[in-house]
């Protein structure tokens, strides 16, 4: 059984693909489709069957800690987790741990603001703190004024101390300087660099 962050089957709807909300599992020549769909603290999770729920859902925490319960489409409860501590950090303090954000991911949010709460995970490296995901997010709200927002600590991925390392050579130093790249210039850069998209 292999789960992948799916940003390209057509079973899903454009605007959670593009906000890494869709996960599919593949089980031999059986494919499952799992989408959630965020509202503060907690998602509805859409399924064609629910034999890797759980697995879809642990998968997807990965990148959402902060979520902790999920409901089925019917909306009857299904699963919870206990809550993480969260503070509030000065956006301009992060350092990013990426390079460029994807432009339909930026458009995606801004139709979701308002079921979404912006929580995103960081990590500290080097007496900084790195944000290791949610890097349109903070881009939209740092293009809409907004200077503090709330994070949790989390362990960042093997390469991200790398990562960090590359972006400082380049002059990145903050996620206001990240450029936005159309779509399909976006999908490039992953295929070439060889990164993966969180």
């Amino acid at each position: 059984m292999q789960i992948k962050r799916d940003r390209c089957d057509n079973f899903y709807t454009f605007d959670n693909k593009a906000l890494g909300n869709c996960f599919t599992v593949y089980n031999g020549k059986e494919i499952y489709h799992y989408e959630f769909e965020i509202n503060q603290n907690q998602a509805l999770v859409k399924y064609d069957s629910i034999i890797f729920i759980k697995d879809a859902i642990n998968e997807f925490r990965k990148y959402n800690k902060n979520v902790i319960r999920f409901y089925n489409s019917d909306r009857s409860f299904y699963l919870g987790f206990d809550e993480i501590q969260t503070f509030k950090l000065p956006i301009d303090i992060l350092q990013p741990s990426k390079f460029f954000i994807d432009m339909d991911k930026y458009k995606a949010i801004e139709k979701h603001l308002e079921n979404e709460t912006f929580v995103v995970p960081v990590c500290i490296i080097d007496d900084e703190y790195v944000l290791l995901d949610g890097h349109a997010r903070v881009r939209y709200l740092i293009d809409n004024y907004i200077k503090m927002i709330d994070v949790y600590m989390d362990n960042p991925s093997i390469n991200v101390q790398n990562y960090v390392y590359i972006a400082k050579e380049n002059n990145l130093f903050k996620v206001k300087n990240m450029e936005i790249l159309p779509h399909e210039e976006y999908l490039e850069y992953l295929e070439q660099t060889g990164i993966e998209d969180n």
